[in-house]
């Protein structure tokens, strides 16, 4: 939201930790699910704790479109409709949503396509 006068915007909360992960070798083209330890902290190294609020999400995508959703899948093989498209690069702050975000489900394109995701998490 703009300050009134200011013409600038608040900051983006983008968590206290930064994560990554690599689904380049995910090989199949359904629908996973994602939570906090999955992804590898940028500082040091180690697997995220369990449990963490995603605060931001950045995807790069160098295959065709993909999909996101913010909740955890139903099944493998659940559909894209309504379903977030990702194309080459994306980026949301999810933490400005009304509910909080702990998992996030994908899905590739191709089981080959090159994916990387970036997420700030809220420390505990």
């Amino acid at each position: 939201m703009a300050s009134p006068g200011l013409n600038v915007q608040n900051p983006i909360k983008a968590g206290a930790i930064r994560a990554f992960i690599d689904l380049s070798s995910v090989a199949d083209s359904d629908w996973h699910d994602l939570s906090s330890a999955d992804f590898k902290d940028s500082i040091t190294g180690e697997a995220c704790p369990a449990g963490l609020k995603f605060e931001w999400l950045g995807v790069t995508n160098e295959g065709d479109a993909m999909h996101i959703k913010y909740r955890a899948r139903v099944v493998a093989s659940d559909v894209t409709t309504n379903e977030i498209r990702v194309g080459q690069i994306y980026q949301d702050d999810l933490g400005s949503l009304r509910d909080e975000v702990s998992t996030i489900a994908y899905k590739k394109n191709d089981g080959a396509d090159v994916v990387t995701i970036l997420a700030g998490f809220s420390a505990r």
